[in-house]
Parts: structure tokens; sequence; C-alpha cells
């Protein structure tokens, strides 16, 4: 029997109704300090709520008779022991979660597991219930069909080597404030159509853009209709 991500999220459910019923203690956790966040209060409760759950999870799944747990900070890091012998596992961890806000920013997705459980307590901003859910953590991605995948604007690298030396001249050239949205556009397709030194998550996302794109576009009319619909919105910026 070994340890599978169904497994987790039925842990993760079952921890998320413990805390609910441990008002008290949520509303006894210190949340922040000044400008820092210490959810590492709500990380050692919900950790003991999961050490506590643990026997839930068996009587749902009797084959995991045997099996142990201890579970640890940040977050919901879980070692799984059976018979008392550490069980290695590639899900292990419940992602928590915790804000004033019903929205909140993520964390870097670049190396996330988007399908580890994830537990979100919705805190009252000052008094009042805590709110606890849970489900996977892509269920909870995005706000709309319409979210940014970027929260800022990219920070361009300088090059010395793009600059003139003392004993060349330099010519003027005048570029709009957005100009920096065509340089960007045209790596992004440089990136997918042509050998780049080092792939990024990026490339798949354009790729995948461009597809989206092009479902529609069944013949050369359809496709020049698209890109005079792309250029006059872009123009109309």
């Amino acid at each position: 029997m070994s340890i599978t991500a169904e497994i987790l999220l039925v842990l993760a459910k079952f921890t998320a109704g413990r805390l609910v019923a441990r008002q008290e203690d949520l509303a006894a956790c210190k949340w922040t300090d000044g400008e820092s966040n210490l959810d590492s209060y709500f990380s050692r409760l919900a950790c003991d709520c999961t050490e506590k759950s643990w026997d839930d999870v068996i009587q749902q799944f009797p084959e995991l008779v045997g099996f142990t747990i201890t579970a640890n900070g940040p977050d919901i890091h879980i070692a799984f022991y059976k018979d008392g012998v550490k069980v290695p596992t590639v899900h292990d961890k419940i992602e928590l979660k915790s804000s004033t806000n019903t929205v909140l920013p993520g964390s870097t997705i670049g190396k996330l597991d988007i399908n580890q459980p994830l537990i979100y307590c919705h805190r009252p901003k000052k008094m009042g219930v805590y709110d606890i859910r849970y489900g996977q953590y892509h269920t909870a991605m995005g706000e709309s069909d319409f979210d940014l995948f970027q929260d800022r604007t990219p920070r361009p690298p300088l090059s010395f080597k793009k600059l003139a030396t003392p004993s060349m001249d330099s010519e003027f050239s005048h570029k709009e404030n957005d100009a920096w949205i065509e340089h960007y556009g045209k790596c992004a397709v440089r990136r997918v159509t042509q050998a780049t030194p080092k792939p990024s998550w990026q490339d798949a996302l354009v790729k995948n853009i461009l597809l989206e794109a092009l479902q529609g576009v069944e013949t050369l009319e359809d496709l020049l209709a698209l890109k005079a619909s792309l250029a006059a919105s872009l123009a109309a910026r």
C-alpha cells in the first residue's frame, strides 16, 4: 500500500474539519508581528490536527492499518511510518494558507506541485469565525477567466556589451515607454521558433497561447483577420 495523492487529500479534509472545531486555538494564534507573517503558530496547530486525523483516514482506508505519521511545519510536512519504519513517499505535504481576504497571492508556481492538498484559513479581521476550507492547490488557483499570469512588469537586465565605447558614436533613437512590450513579444516568438540557450516555463505558455489563438483559423482570410484584429487592439492601447 502506497501513500497516494488521493489519501493525502482525504487527510487534508479531516484536518480541515478538526481545525474548524479549534476556534479558540485559532483565535489564540499569533498571526502577525509587525510586517512579518507568523503562520508558524497556525502550522503547529494544523500539524497537531493532522496527526489526530490520521485515525479517521485509516477508518476510511483499512489497508493503511500499521501506518503512522508525524507532522511538522512549515505548512504540514508529513513523515509516514509502517510498523515503525519510515516509508519514503512522493506525496508528503499539505499547503497552508491564511488571510483576512478571500483572495491572496499564491506561491511561485514554477516548481510548485499544483496537485497537492491545500488548507485555506479565512481569518476574521477582528472578532468572528475562522473559516477553514480545503482542496487541491489548482482548485483554488485563479479568480476569473481573465487572470494575469504575472503580477509585475519584467525587470530587464542591462547589458554592458550593448553600450558603445567612447570611441564610437551612439545614435539617438526615440522609443515609447511601453516599447519593451514589443521587445518581449518578439523575444517570446523567437524563443518558441528558434533554439534557446535555456528553456523556460514561459515557452510552453507562449506555444499554448498561439495554439489557442489559432483554434478558429481555417483559412488564410481567418488568419489575416486575426492579425488585423491583434494589430488594431495593440494600436489602440
